[in-house]
């Protein structure tokens, strides 16, 4: 991210992650900052929400934080300037929209091996016109939770072996440590306690 940008907007984006996360739905956080660092727009994962606020989508599979985030900017002008925050390595869908949107950095907390397309090129005119610069993964707390919070997520639902396999081959460690059950009981009490973000960190030493 651009010097000078406050940590706020990746403690949001983290916040309507785990939001998402106690709300059954897929834990990913996202959030638009302009050139001063100021959080213009925002979105989460909805995919297995009923509804959302008007203009986002939700109970669909394309309900995605950063489509949810990008839904913010209005058409008028383009997005340079501005950089899309997001918890988690963005899919084609999600990496695609940015570029649609005109904003001129994407920046990842955690890597996703099985969808994410952080080093992709896409190779049409419009993407050669509006470059988008990306950035990711965070090698830290941030970087380590949001990865957690996918990867247990991933857990709680087996129906989903091959994305646990690619989870297993592509980030060992991490899925290790989400699959210990020290791990997975604290996420889950945390959730059904309804706790904050912080009290979460605290519990997970992050």
């Amino acid at each position: 991210m651009p010097a000078g940008d406050p940590a706020r907007a990746w403690d949001r984006a983290l916040e309507l992650a785990w939001e998402a996360f106690r709300g059954g739905t897929t834990p990913v956080g996202a959030v638009v900052i302009d050139a001063a660092g100021k959080i213009v727009a925002e979105g989460r994962g909805r995919r297995y929400e009923q509804t959302g606020p008007p203009g986002q989508l939700a109970n669909a599979h394309v309900a995605h934080a950063e489509l949810n985030a990008l839904a913010g900017l209005a058409p008028e002008r383009h997005y340079q300037d501005h950089t899309l925050v997001t918890t988690l390595e963005p899919c084609g869908m999600c990496h695609g929209a940015a570029i649609q949107a005109c904003v001129g950095r994407m920046a990842f907390a955690a890597a996703d091996p099985y969808a994410g397309t952080g080093t992709l090129v896409f190779p049409t005119i419009q993407a050669q016109r509006h470059p988008l610069a990306v950035a990711g993964p965070l090698d830290d707390a941030r970087g380590r939770l949001a990865g957690l919070l996918h990867i247990v997520y991933l857990l709680q639902r087996p129906a989903r072996p091959h994305v646990i396999a690619a989870q297993r081959l592509g980030l060992p460690a991490m899925t290790a440590l989400a699959e210990h059950p020290q791990t997975l009981r604290i996420f889950t009490e945390a959730s059904a306690e309804n706790a904050s973000l912080t009290e979460l960190r605290a519990a997970v030493h992050l």
